[in-house]
């Protein structure tokens, strides 16, 4: 995409996500950054997946606001400057490889976004559960809302989120691999970030002894970047078949 298209298509998309009172000031400049490069690596289709995680997530955000009041500080419907760029860095360095290396720069960038997704309809769709939430760790209920604290409902979410990402992946006739990545890495990612956050998150309520550094976008950082590690592995693989 013409750079000049690409950096204007993502100043309108964060304005209209700042408008919408979905990103703060912060948030809409990180997502300038993070769309352009997504815009400008892999195009239109490539926007397209990345709206359909910012666009999905903030509605379920809006959606369950007020369902549950999470045990470790308030969930924000605003995305700030740090969340955009932990869920979106990963999707916007694969696509700055399309370019150069197609079915690698994809499938990287449908994992990161499918781990994305997957890990925020959880959470979302977790909060209308009617269902005791668990810790993965241990098993042991904890107030709903908790770092690490999962559910039937939020977990079938999850991967619906990330199936969904596939799904529009291969409509958009993105390789193979990427489909495959946004479903994998997306379902892998989800599991790694509830495990991180039920064990080592430092600002979970439910862990007595985590690290301090480690804080929720730090989890979601490492979650959205299992995602395109698995699609990093898938995109070797096919190249090399």
């Amino acid at each position: 995409m013409n750079p000049l298209v690409a950096v204007a298509g993502a100043v309108f998309a964060a304005a209209a996500g700042a408008r919408l009172g979905w990103l703060t000031r912060g948030g809409a400049v990180a997502a300038c950054l993070i769309g352009g490069g997504v815009l400008l690596g892999g195009g239109l289709h490539a926007g397209v997946l990345l709206g359909l995680f910012f666009v999905s997530g903030s509605l379920l955000t809006k959606w369950s606001e007020g369902a549950v009041v999470p045990a470790d500080g308030p969930d924000p419907s605003r995305r700030n400057g740090v969340q955009v760029v932990a869920n979106g860095l990963w999707a916007a360095l694969g696509a700055l490889a399309i370019p150069a290396f197609p079915p690698l720069g994809w499938a990287v960038l449908a994992g990161a976004l499918g781990a994305a997704q997957a890990d925020t309809w959880a959470t979302e769709i977790g909060a209308r559960s009617r269902r005791p939430t668990r810790l993965i760790s241990t098993g042991a209920v904890v107030p709903p809302g908790t770092s690490g604290g999962v559910t039937p409902l939020g977990t079938s979410g999850g991967v619906a989120g990330a199936g969904l990402m596939a799904a529009v992946a291969l409509a958009g006739r993105a390789p193979v691999p990427a489909a495959l990545s946004a479903l994998l890495g997306g379902s892998l990612g989800l599991i790694l970030d509830s495990w991180l956050g039920a064990t080592v998150q430092g600002d979970s309520a439910a862990v007595k002894a985590g690290w301090a550094w480690c804080t929720n976008d730090v989890v979601n950082l490492a979650g959205s970047g299992t995602g395109a590690l698995v699609g990093l592995g898938l995109g070797l693989l096919w190249m090399a078949g």
